[in-house]
């Protein structure tokens, strides 16, 4: 039951990682969103699920999420935290700078 939860929410997310039009301001030109390291970790955590079921392999950083368009940029972390993806559980993770 766990595993087909798991399918459903993966099959959900996969399209997630394919070509958009590109915003019509630069997101590095875009105010930054105040942190919600809840929130930021469950898109996160989609979007490298999403990067593995697209390009068949872990993203090596949180910045292939963003040049693979699985996200338009990358949520700030609270002030001393940083987002890091967790390789064996498949997710994004928020640890100490």
């Amino acid at each position: 039951m766990r595993t087909l939860l798991l399918l459903a929410l993966l099959l959900v997310a996969l399209p997630g990682c394919k070509k958009r039009p590109a915003p019509e301001t630069p997101a590095s030109a875009q105010p930054a969103a105040p942190p919600d390291p809840q929130k930021d970790l469950a898109e996160l955590s989609m979007a490298v699920r999403a990067y593995y079921l697209s390009q068949g392999k872990q993203p090596a950083t949180l910045d292939d999420l963003v040049q693979a368009r699985c996200i338009y940029r990358l949520p700030t972390p609270p002030a001393g935290k940083k987002y890091a993806i967790d390789a064996k559980k498949l997710e994004a993770v928020l640890m100490d700078q």
